[in-house]
C-alpha cells in the first residue's frame, strides 16, 4: 500500500514510504499542467528578464557536474544587453556574438540585409531575414532594438551621471545543522571561522561602456574580521572598466577576464560546454571583460587594453600579478643561505577555513603577460596569441606513471592562433596552439545550414598529452585539454513549426592515463533531444543521453587495475507552462542508469514539481519546489539546476533516496529594492550521516538559508 506520511516533528517534513511515489507526483504535476490556462501570466520586465537569462544559464550549466556554478559575469552581460538593448544598425559581429543566441549565418545575414537594404526601419524586418525564423526573433527579441543616432551613447559626465545604474547586493547563506568541521579544534584541522557565509557587491554601470565596482566575499568556516582575517572578507576583488570609446575598444584596470579564439590558447573563467543548444560547440570571444565574479582563481589582476590600430585590425595587451593558492613543500638550501619555494600543487577550491588551508593561501606569485592581435571583416577574422606565464616558485610534482606529461615547471608560454570564415552556408572556425615545451594541441570544426530547419555541427579536436595550459576552456570531454582526441558530429532539425530535433555524437579517446583509468581509452557520448512548443506559454522536451568511457575495476589484487566500461544513460522527461493569473508550473521525471563491466547495474530516478506564483499587481513572487529521488548509489546521482536568489547558480547531485524542497521568495520593497529568501531542505531517508569529511552532518536532514538585498538606483 502506497501512502504519504506527515510527521508532526519540529522540521515538519514529508516523506514518503514507497519509493515509486514518484507517479503520484508526477500524476499532479501532469493534472495542474493540463488544467491550467495557455494564456500569458503578467509578469514585470524585471521578472521576465530573470526568467530568460537564468533559462539561458539553466542550459548551458545541465550537463555541468558542480555543486555551485558562477555564472556572475554571464548574467552581467546578459542583463546588460536586456536594460540597455542592442541596436541592431550599428551592433558588431562582436556585440551580436556575445549574447550567445544567434550564429554567424544570422549575424551575416543581417549585416548583408543592411548593406543591400539600408537600416533596419522596425524590429519586424527581421522576419524577412534569411535564417532569422520566429523561434529565434523570440529568443533574440528581448535584446535587441532598432534605434537612431540619436540613441547612440554618449560618454559624457552629464550623460554617464544622470542615466549611470548603480547596484548594492548583500547575501548571507548558512547551514543549519551542525558540520564535522566546526565540532573540532583547530589543531585537530578543525574550522576556524562561523558557519556564516557573507557576500558583498557594489557595481556602477553605464550601458556596456563603463563600470566601476568592487565584491567581497566570506565562505563558510573562514575567520571574519578576526586571527588570519583582520581585514574582514577572505575575498576582495575590484575593477575599473571603459568600453567602445572611439579607438579604444576596451581598457580595464584591476580584476578582469580574456577570452581569445575558441579557448584553447587562453580562456579565463566559465564557457559553454556539450549541450542540446548544439551552437555552443564554437566559441564567441569577447577579448577583454571585467571580472564580477567570486572564483578566486579563474581571473586576471592588473591591466588590460584593447585598441583599434587601424580599419579592421584591433590589438590587446596584458599583464597580471598576484599570488595563488599552492601547496607548499620543504625546498633545499641555496649557496647564500636562502630556502627556494617549492610547491607539489596548486589549490582551487578557495577555501581558507582550516590552518593547513591558510598555510597554503596565496603562498605562490604568479605574473601572466601577453597579447592578441585580431584582423576580422564581415565574413572571415584571424588572430594571433601569446601568453607567457611566471612562478615565483618551483613547481615539484610527486609525479607518478598517470600525470609523468603534467606541467612541472617554473614558466610556460602559450601561442597559438585561430581563425573563422563564414562562406555561403558554411562557417569554419579553428585554433592551434603550442606550449612552452613543443607539445601541440588543435581543434577544427564547422557549422553547415543545409536548410533553414536543417543545420550540421561538426568539430575536431586533438589535445597532447603533455600539452601545457596556463588556463583555457575549449570544447572537450576532460577538464582540462589535454591528452585526448575527439570527433564531434551533431545535427538539429525543425520538421515542423512547432517541434525542433536535436541529436549529437561525440567520439573520443585518451592515448595515455588519466584519473580513474590505468590505461588508454576510448569512449562516446550521445544525446537526443524533442523539442515540442505548440503555444507561447507551453514547452515538452525529451531527452535521452549516454556516455560510455573507461573506468578501473573497483577492487583488484593487482597494482594496476582491470578497466572496464563504465556505461551511464540518462532518460528525461519536462514539461514547462505560463498561466494565467500569474501561475509557471514546471514538471520534470527523469531516470538515470549506470553500469561498471559485468556489475549489476546502478538505477535511479529524480522528479520534481516547480510552481511558481506572482499575483498580479503584488510585489511578492513565490517559487517552490519538491523533489523526491531514489538512486542506488552516488554512480547513478542526477543533477538538476535550482532557481536560486539572484546571481547565484546551484546544481545539486542526487543520490541514494529521500526527498529535498526549497521555497524562494522575491519580493519588492519599492522601486529598485528588492529582497530575497530561500529555504531549502534534504531529507535521506536511507542516509546517516549526511555528507563526509569536515562538511559531515550527524542527521538525516539538511537545511540551508539564504536572504539577500539588492538595491538599485
Amino acid at each position: 500500500m502506497k501512502y504519504w506520511v506527515i510527521r508532526p516533528k519540529p522540521h515538519c517534513r514529508i516523506e514518503f514510504r514507497d519509493p515509486m511515489n514518484w507517479k503520484t507526483l508526477l500524476g499532479i504535476g501532469c493534472l495542474w499542467c493540463c488544467l491550467a490556462p495557455t494564456a500569458w501570466g503578467q509578469t514585470t520586465r524585471e521578472e521576465e528578464k530573470n526568467q530568460i537569462i537564468e533559462y539561458r544559464i539553466e542550459l548551458i550549466a545541465e550537463n555541468l557536474e558542480a555543486e555551485e556554478l558562477d555564472f556572475t559575469t554571464l548574467f552581467d552581460e546578459l542583463s546588460s544587453y536586456y536594460d540597455r538593448p542592442l541596436d541592431l544598425n550599428s551592433a558588431t559581429a562582436e556585440d551580436l556574438g556575445a549574447l550567445h543566441l544567434l550564429n554567424e549565418f544570422q549575424i551575416n545575414a543581417l549585416f548583408e540585409h543592411r548593406r543591400i537594404a539600408g537600416d533596419l526601419i522596425s524590429i519586424y524586418e527581421l522576419q524577412g531575414i534569411k535564417g532569422f525564423d520566429l523561434y529565434t526573433i523570440r529568443l533574440v527579441l528581448p535584446f535587441v532594438k532598432v534605434g537612431g543616432d540619436l540613441e547612440r551613447v554618449q560618454l559624457s559626465w552629464k550623460e554617464v551621471s544622470s542615466n549611470g545604474s548603480h547596484e548594492l547586493l548583500l547575501r548571507y547563506i548558512r547551514v543549519l545543522e551542525e558540520q564535522e568541521g566546526y565540532t573540532r579544534l583547530p589543531e585537530n584541522n578543525g574550522y576556524l571561522g562561523d558557519p556564516n557565509r557573507y557576500y558583498a557587491r557594489y557595481r556602477f554601470t553605464y550601458g556596456r561602456n563603463l563600470s566601476v565596482g568592487f565584491t567581497a566575499e566570506k565562505d563558510a568556516g573562514e575567520e571574519f574580521f578576526i586571527g588570519s582575517q583582520s581585514r574582514g572578507f577572505d575575498f576582495y576583488s575590484g575593477h575599473a572598466y571603459l568600453g567602445d570609446y572611439g579607438r579604444l575598444k576596451h581598457a580595464v584596470v584591476g580584476d578582469y577576464q580574456l577570452q581569445f579564439g575558441q579557448g584553447l590558447t587562453f580562456w579565463s573563467g566559465l564557457a559553454f560546454g556539450k549541450s542540446a543548444d548544439l551552437r555552443s560547440i564554437k566559441r564567441n570571444a569577447v577579448s577583454v571583460k571585467p571580472y564580477t565574479s567570486v572564483d578566486e582563481n579563474l581571473f586576471l589582476r592588473g591591466a588590460a587594453t584593447t585598441v583599434e590600430v587601424m580599419k579592421n585590425l584591433e590589438a590587446t595587451v596584458f599583464y597580471s600579478s598576484k599570488n595563488i593558492d599552492a601547496n607548499r613543500i620543504n625546498g633545499t638550501d641555496t649557496l647564500d643561505g636562502e630556502v627556494p619555494l617549492i610547491v607539489s600543487s596548486f589549490q582551487l577550491s578557495g577555501f581558507h577555513r582550516t590552518e593547513n588551508e591558510i598555510e597554503d593561501r596565496k603562498s605562490l606569485g604568479e605574473r601572466l603577460y601577453g597579447g592578441n592581435l585580431r584582423y576580422r571583416t564581415r565574413s572571415w577574422q584571424i588572430g594571433a596569441t601569446g601568453v607567457r606565464q611566471e612562478l615565483d616558485g618551483e613547481v615539484s610534482r610527486n609525479l607518478s606513471i598517470a600525470n609523468q606529461f603534467d606541467f612541472n615547471n617554473n614558466e610556460n608560454l602559450n601561442l597559438g592562433i585561430d581563425g573563422n570564415w563564414v562562406w555561403r552556408n558554411f562557417n569554419f572556425f579553428g585554433e592551434v596552439s603550442r606550449s612552452q615545451n613543443g607539445a601541440m594541441a588543435y581543434l577544427s570544426g564547422a557549422m553547415i545550414s543545409l536548410d533553414p530547419r536543417f543545420s550540421l555541427y561538426v568539430l575536431h579536436r586533438n589535445f597532447a598529452r603533455d600539452f601545457h595550459s596556463i588556463t583555457n576552456n575549449a570544447i572537450g570531454e576532460n577538464s582540462r585539454n589535454v591528452n585526448e582526441r575527439g570527433l564531434f558530429i551533431g545535427a538539429e532539425a525543425r520538421p515542423f513549426r512547432k517541434i525542433t530535433l536535436t541529436a549529437y555524437l561525440d567520439r573520443f579517446r585518451f592515448n595515455w592515463l588519466r584519473f580513474r583509468s590505468d590505461a588508454p581509452d576510448y569512449g562516446h557520448e550521445i544525446l537526443l533531444q524533442a523539442n515540442y512548443k505548440p503555444t507561447r506559454s507551453i514547452e515538452a522536451y525529451v531527452r535521452y543521453r549516454q556516455e560510455v568511457k573507461g573506468r578501473n575495476e573497483a577492487s583488484g589484487d593487482n597494482d594496476i587495475r582491470e578497466l572496464l566500461r563504465a556505461n551511464r544513460q540518462y532518460t528525461r522527461f519536462q514539461i514547462s507552462v505560463n498561466a494565467s493569473e500569474g501561475f509557471r508550473f514546471r514538471s520534470r521525471l527523469e531516470f538515470s542508469n549506470f553500469n561498471l563491466g559485468s556489475d549489476v547495474a546502478e538505477q535511479g530516478y529524480l522528479a520534481y514539481q516547480d510552481v511558481s506564483y506572482r499575483p498580479k499587481g503584488k510585489p511578492i513572487q513565490l517559487t517552490l519546489r519538491y523533489s523526491l529521488f531514489d538512486t542506488d548509489g552516488y554512480d547513478s546521482r542526477i543533477y538538476a539546476y535550482e532557481n536560486d536568489v539572484l546571481y547565484f547558480f546551484s546544481v545539486p547531485a542526487f543520490y541514494d533516496r529521500g526527498s529535498r524542497a526549497y521555497l524562494l521568495m522575491r519580493y519588492r520593497i519599492r522601486r529598485g529594492l528588492h529582497v530575497w529568501l530561500r529555504y531549502s531542505q534534504t531529507f535521506y531517508d536511507n542516509r546517516t550521516p549526511i555528507g563526509s569529511g569536515l562538511e559531515a552532518i550527524d542527521g538525516d536532514l539538511r537545511s540551508e538559508i539564504k536572504a539577500q538585498l539588492r538595491y538599485k538606483f
